[in-house]
């Protein structure tokens, strides 16, 4: 029988002093519980719930590829550009509150998705991006595809960080998912070396749990809507609230019969499409928003950015003087950046506005208004245009289904025919274009293959098209519109405000060639197909959502 040793400690060895080995150190055995930095990634990823990883990968990436191939319960989502990747990222990321995780290649794939990068960092929406650095052993001589990667990033990140042990691996990467998280929400970057994926080491640090729960102090402003006339009173959600206390926000307009503004660039719906005191979203310009509040004496803004401003530049002030101007917010930098604040609460908005409700007295019941966005005119059953696209598009909807909408010119129309009966149904792009496709595929995996309907315009189709090949290889019910009317008309509108009688108008037409949309989808391994007139639009739609699986409309205008 032979005897087990007591100690738990790892045996090793000690090179006797009259060996003839040469004299440079020995590396000390691997300990049982040690393990590659690349299973390490994995394990951290565990710890804070990731269960996709979004990536396109690289020769730096092989260690951690290799070890995701070792493993079912992650998912490597493959898309065929990084931009995708990090969109893909930001739709998943959008629906689940919590961060996402993206890995890159190298210097050129973080320079690709660095476009998709901004569009996080203005929703502020939570990601963990990553990209394999080169050997660090080899960074002295330059070589292919290494480079500054942290500081790239940096422009858009909250945290830019190039891990430079496989000691500090664990810690960085825990790191990197509180500070993706932390209020402002946002996306950061870690650069992760080769040869520390390959090296072993101790296991990562524990996993730090954090809970936000600070709700602001609500005293004073339950006693300065205590004193102010119902009707003089109008409130502002924004995205952080749509994410973070929608409940809450609807709660709180119905006790205060107040009506409700979106911000004018929305990443998301704030509040249901069809309640009464629903009012649309405010315009995108100075005196749009003045027009829109001037007739209320206090405002009350729950959310970080309530007053998005796009083109032209008009000066200001956004608010007449005569208003009162509250905000809540998670934010502690929000308040008096778009506007001066009279009251700056900050805190997180579920728990404020539960505390805020508990000193409000029930108001009164709000009265049905008329939408403040409707289509212009009734059009034609028969006839294609954008009111009766987007008629088609509410009424095929799948009951429950999220929309993904990166189409300028319809947007207006889609958002007032949608009927979006909870808050964070309606997603929208928070600047470059390229972000619709494939976030519908981070969306739908979010949801665990829940319905996705993307509409698009023909330029921002363009962007980032190899999603739908991502969308088919995994079988996703996504239904893809694309609103062509071949130029990008959005531009045109701004250069003829800027020029009312253009000689020429120059890099605006995209009809010589013309796109094709649906031999494009077909490549993909996306069925699709074109709509001519409005019945078109529907069966088209209609039987695309019954199938369960991607599909392609063309709708040309």
């Amino acid at each position: 029988m032979t005897a087990t040793p007591t100690s738990s400690a790892p045996e090793t060895t000690t090179p006797s002093p009259s060996s003839s080995t040469p004299s440079s150190p020995t590396p000390a055995p691997a300990r049982s519980a040690d393990i590659s930095g690349a299973e390490l990634v994995l394990r951290v990823l565990r710890d804070e719930g990731v269960h996709h990883v979004f990536g396109n990968p690289g020769t730096t990436e092989l260690p951690l590829m290799q070890e995701l191939a070792g493993q079912r319960d992650i998912q490597y989502v493959l898309a065929l550009q990084e931009a995708s990747a990090v969109a893909m990222a930001d739709g998943h990321a959008r629906i689940t509150g919590r961060p996402a995780f993206v890995n890159l290649h190298a210097a050129a794939g973080l320079g690709n998705g660095m476009g998709a990068l901004t569009n996080a960092a203005a929703a502020q929406v939570p990601l963990v991006v990553t990209a394999g650095q080169q050997d660090l052993r080899h960074l002295i001589h330059e070589p292919v595809l290494a480079g500054d990667l942290t500081g790239l990033a940096r422009a858009t990140v909250k945290w830019s960080h190039e891990v430079s042990t496989r000691t500090e691996l664990g810690t960085a990467l825990h790191q990197a998912f509180r500070v993706a998280q932390a209020p402002p929400a946002g996306p950061v970057f870690l650069s992760l070396p080769m040869n520390l994926l390959d090296e072993v080491g101790p296991p990562p640090p524990r996993h730090t749990e954090i809970r936000y729960a600070a709700g602001a102090p609500v005293d004073d402003l339950a006693a300065l809507l205590a004193g102010t006339p119902r009707d003089d009173i109008a409130l502002v959600f924004g995205d952080e609230l749509a994410r973070h206390a929608p409940r809450e926000g609807l709660a709180l307009a119905e006790r205060l019969g107040a009506p409700v503004w979106g911000t004018g660039w929305p990443a998301t719906n704030p509040f249901p499409t069809r309640h009464p005191l629903w009012r649309g979203y405010l315009p995108t310009h100075v005196p749009g928003i003045h027009e829109a509040l001037a007739p209320y004496r206090l405002v009350v803004i729950a959310g970080a950015q309530p007053f998005s401003l796009y083109y032209p530049y008009a000066p200001g002030p956004l608010l007449s003087d005569r208003t009162q101007v509250v905000q809540i917010t998670e934010d502690p930098s929000a308040p008096g950046r778009d506007t001066p604040v009279d009251m700056a609460l900050h805190g997180q908005l579920q728990p404020t506005l539960r505390e805020l409700l508990d000193l409000i007295p029930a108001g009164r019941q709000a009265e049905q208004v008329p939408d403040a966005e409707g289509p212009e005119g009734a059009a034609e059953p028969s006839t294609l245009d954008l009111p009766s696209v987007a008629e088609a598009l509410a009424s095929t909807l799948p009951d429950g289904a999220i929309v993904c909408d990166e189409a300028p010119q319809a947007a207006r129309h889609i958002r007032a025919a949608l009927d979006l009966r909870r808050a964070n149904q309606y997603q929208w792009v928070a600047g470059g274009l390229g972000w619709a496709m494939p976030a519908a595929v981070g969306v739908s995996l979010a949801r665990d293959r829940g319905a996705v309907l993307c509409t698009v315009g023909d330029g921002a189709a363009m962007y980032c098209p190899q999603a739908l090949w991502t969308a088919a290889r995994l079988e996703l019910p996504i239904g893809f519109v694309v609103v062509n009317n071949r130029e990008y008309r959005v531009l045109k509108d701004n250069w003829q405000q800027r020029d009312p009688r253009p000689s020429r108008l120059l890099g605006m037409d995209l009809n010589r060639p013309a796109m094709d949309f649906v031999a494009l989808s077909h490549s993909m391994g996306v069925p699709a197909r074109r709509a001519a007139s409005a019945e078109d639009l529907g069966d088209a739609l209609a039987d695309g959502h019954r199938t369960g699986r991607p599909f392609l409309v063309q709708v040309d205008l």
